[in-house]
């Protein structure tokens, strides 16, 4: 049988542990945060160096190329893409000899089509 005795330092023990857990736990987060504060400090240290090197103007100027970089390439996608289902929807037309399902073929082909370039 347990006595009153032994529940204390059951749970006197168990608060040791946990105590030193805790502390352990502390000192390894003051430690990261330590870290990454530093590591920010000299990344917008930097940044802000580079920003003042460039200019204004410039990187407006960059930005402004890079955002018609982003945005050219994403209509030449959309542009291949549609082309390339309108060439799948030519052959189905040259495949289809007798004539029989054409009109299915080529509502399905062209559905598909505006149906891939809508999603972009």
């Amino acid at each position: 049988m347990m006595t009153m005795k032994t529940v204390k330092r059951t749970f006197n023990h168990l608060g040791d542990t946990t105590g030193d857990l805790a502390r352990t736990t502390g000192d390894f987060a003051r430690t990261i945060g330590s870290d990454t504060v530093d590591l920010a400090r000299q990344f917008g240290g930097g940044t802000a160096k580079l920003a003042k090197r460039i200019g204004p103007k410039r990187g407006l100027i960059g930005l402004a190329v890079l955002a018609a970089a982003i945005g050219g390439s994403v209509v030449l996608i959309r542009y291949l893409r549609a082309r390339s289902a309108q060439d799948g929807l030519a052959a189905d037309e040259s495949n289809d000899v007798l004539g029989n399902g054409f009109a299915k073929k080529r509502a399905r082909a062209q559905h598909a089509a505006e149906s891939f370039v809508s999603r972009q």
